[in-house]
């Protein structure tokens, strides 16, 4: 199992710290490593070296001295001793022999002169002889007696330990070695001398790594704390925060950093910027588009819509996108799976939960030549389904209307053409058959034409203020005969005011004609139909009231289509289909509005508003 490394976690000012430290501490210890060993060579050196120069004076001064004198020189060796603070030996070379002279007091009291000035050798000290045997110590003692000035520092067995040793040559008055000397000093001074200066170096060091330690710790900060800045700055600009500044005046490579963040930052807030004026720019576009519009990725992930394509699946949230029990729903991931897969557009049209027609064209969003998502167009088509489908009614029942007149009119023309009508009566019904199929034709004709320009807007109403009782009797007086004729009452009902109004006055007289002639068209013999008008706060209200047969609650909303018509069996004759769509567009075009009520089996009421004059 992989460890994770222990130092990974740490933080910059961490590592920057330890490597400051490790460096200055390496570095300390070896300084005092090199110290010390320099230290302690130069001590022994300069031990050894006093030693060499206080044997060689030793040797002069015996040197000088005559052989009777020699041998009575206890007093002047114990100072030699004292002084130099080393053993002293003398050597000498009896014949093939060796002799070593080592001078021993006889007490550790002070050594004292006789008053006659003269040494008292024999009674204060005494010569020892030291037997020399190792090969190593002869070879020491030899140099010294072949005149060699000597120095060593090792183990001679007549001196019992390691011991600093310097040897001159006694020479005569000829200049002849007629013997030597030779100090021995305990090397434990050289180590006690070594153990101080360790002492002071390690004293020293930790000096110097307490204040490494303080430097590190200020050198630490002074880089850490730019770059903890930086990465703060950073981290804001992670989380979108691109108007914060790194505040640095240097001018080393972390100044030039921070300054290269600040105008980064800068860049990145203007881009940033720029892309959400874009976005923002799209959004409003695509919103305001009435057509749905979705996008999905390669893992069908919603990446963006509009509440058009909401409100055209009847969704309240893009998530229910993933409810596949509904058809609608399942149909379209099925376009949007079959696209991705094929890379080729397709189309399909279903029906939403409230039966509107829904068209959906799917395109893959392509990267190079592979799909990584699609986009959906959804139309809602049902009211060009439906004007297309009213288009071809309309064909129909123009068809339909114009050869129902016409093929009566041919019956008629026929029969008189080949002399087969022989009287007069006959020829009349005849004659009479053809007027009233023309006035028919000739009433479709002018009624399409009506229709034609009030759509196309070819046609503008003057409006002018008037009084309404004049035309209400005069549109009865209009229709009064063929009132007579169905056995029906026309009856004008107002509430006796002046019914000042703003409206145009043909336009008026053409509503109130096309409301009497469908009234009269579904009342029985002796019903009644009533033009009305009234006053209220702000409007007239004007309408026709019959007491026919009424019209089925489905047929009300659209009884204000062209060429509707309802049951052919509860009218006396045949209309257009176009007169009530007629009454609609021009009472909307002087500013009014046109509604129906009916009761089945009690008859119906149509009635129009029309606007008050303001005064």
């Amino acid at each position: 199992m992989h460890r994770p490394h222990p130092f990974r976690n740490w933080t910059i000012g961490q590592k920057t710290m330890c490597s400051h430290l490790t460096i200055a501490c390496l570095s300390i210890f070896v300084a005092t490593v090199l110290c010390y060993i320099f230290g302690y060579q130069y001590t022994r050196n300069n031990v050894i070296d006093e030693l060499k120069r206080q044997a060689t004076v030793i040797a002069q001064k015996e040197s000088s001295l005559i052989a009777m004198e020699r041998s009575s020189r206890g007093y002047v060796v114990d100072v030699y001793q004292t002084m130099s603070n080393a053993s002293v030996f003398f050597v000498d070379q009896d014949g093939e022999a060796v002799r070593m002279q080592r001078y021993t007091p006889k007490s550790s009291g002070v050594q004292k002169t006789p008053s006659d000035g003269s040494a008292s050798s024999e009674a204060l000290a005494e010569y020892s002889i030291v037997e020399v045997l190792d090969s190593i110590d002869r070879q020491f003692i030899n140099r010294v007696l072949n005149g060699e000035t000597v120095t060593a520092m090792q183990r001679f067995m007549f001196a019992g330990g390691v011991i600093v040793f310097a040897g001159a040559p006694i020479t005569n008055e000829n200049g002849e070695t007629i013997g030597g000397v030779i100090l021995a000093q305990p090397v434990g001074i050289v180590r006690a001398i070594s153990r101080e200066l360790a002492a002071l170096l390690l004293i020293a060091a930790a000096i110097a790594i307490a204040m490494a330690i303080l430097l590190a710790i200020g050198q630490t900060r002074m880089l850490v704390l730019p770059i903890q800045r930086m990465t703060r700055a950073a981290r804001r600009m992670a989380d979108g925060d691109y108007g914060h500044r790194i505040a640095n005046n240097s001018n080393d490579e972390i100044g030039q950093l921070g300054r290269t963040l600040n105008t980064l930052s800068l860049r990145l807030l203007e881009t940033i910027e720029s892309l959400r004026e874009e976005r923002d720019r799209l959004e409003l576009v695509i919103g305001s588009i009435e057509e749905g519009i979705l996008a999905v990725d390669r893992e069908m992930h919603v990446v963006h819509f509009n509440m058009a394509f909401l409100e055209l699946m009847e969704l309240e949230t893009v998530d229910g996108i993933a409810d596949e029990s509904r058809a609608d729903v399942s149909s379209l991931n099925g376009a949007l799976r079959q696209v991705m897969e094929r890379g080729e557009s397709v189309k399909q049209q279903w029906d939403n939960p409230s039966q509107r027609v829904i068209l959906a064209e799917v395109s893959p969003i392509c990267d190079s030549e592979n799909p990584i998502g699609a986009v959906c167009l959804l139309t809602d088509v049902s009211e060009s389904q439906r004007l297309e489908q009213l288009r071809r009614d309309y064909v129909a029942n123009i068809s339909h209307e114009l050869r129902t007149p016409l093929t009566g009119i041919r019956g008629m023309i026929e029969p008189l053409m080949d002399g087969y009508v022989d009287t007069d009566e006959e020829r009349m019904n005849c004659y009479s058959v053809i007027q009233k199929e023309t006035v028919r034709l000739e009433k479709l004709v002018g009624e399409m034409l009506d229709m034609s320009r009030l759509q196309d807007g070819r046609v503008t109403l003057e409006l002018e203020p008037m009084e309404l009782p004049g035309i209400l009797e005069a549109a009865v007086r209009s229709m009064q005969r063929l009132a007579e004729d169905a056995g029906i009452n026309l009856v004008i009902e107002t509430d006796n005011s002046r019914l000042e109004c703003l409206g145009n006055e043909d336009r008026i007289m053409q509503v109130l004609i096309i409301l009497l002639d469908n009234a009269l068209d579904f009342t029985p013999r002796d019903g009644t139909v009533t033009v009305f008008a009234r006053e209220e706060e702000r409007r007239i209200v004007v309408g026709v009231r019959d007491t026919g047969c009424g019209i089925e609650p489905k047929d009300l909303p659209l009884i204000w289509e062209r060429f509707y018509k309802v049951d052919h069996s509860r009218m006396r004759t045949k209309g257009t289909g176009l007169g009530l769509s007629i009454a609609k567009r021009v009472v909307e075009l002087m500013g009014g509005e046109i509604s129906a009520q009916s009761e089945i089996g009690r008859g119906s009421e149509f009635s129009f508003t029309l606007n008050k004059v303001r005064r």
